[in-house]
């Protein structure tokens, strides 16, 4: 079960790659989007906590002691609600800023290029992750 978690953690990171690629992209000459509502600081630290949660699922396949377990799942937590947000801000609201502009194209949101699909497929996977690792950290699945 531990190599799963890791896969799943893995897939993950590169899923949070991808979408972050059309974040990184507002403002810049070969994108439409010229901008995001989406808050800088939790833009920054969701990435971070998944990093973190890697991390710390390493040390618990390394080492074995479920402490290491739980602190994964803490962290897999806070990085799913800030996911959550993540998610609920992409999805609502229009294409573009409430803000009038001379040019449409000047006022385009970043994350509203985001494909639905993987935007979904990436909370779906998310969720099954947090449920896998609480089920290692109770010693249910090892």
């Amino acid at each position: 079960m531990s190599n799963f978690v890791m896969g799943l953690l893995l897939a993950q990171l590169l899923g949070g790659v991808y979408l972050m690629t059309f974040l990184w992209g507002a403002g810049q000459r070969s994108s439409n989007a010229r901008a995001t509502r989406l808050p800088d600081a939790l833009v920054f630290v969701h990435p971070v906590l998944a990093l973190a949660a890697t991390s710390l699922w390493l040390v618990w396949m390394f080492d074995g002691e479920r402490g290491w377990a739980w602190a994964t799942f803490v962290t897999l937590l806070l990085t799913a609600a800030g996911g959550t947000v993540l998610f609920l801000k992409t999805r609502t609201g229009g294409r573009v800023l409430d803000v009038p502009a001379a040019d449409p194209a000047d006022v385009r949101v970043a994350e509203k290029q985001i494909p639905p699909i993987a935007d979904h497929l990436h909370g779906l996977m998310g969720t099954v992750l947090v449920v896998c690792v609480l089920l290692v950290a109770l010693g249910v699945l090892d």
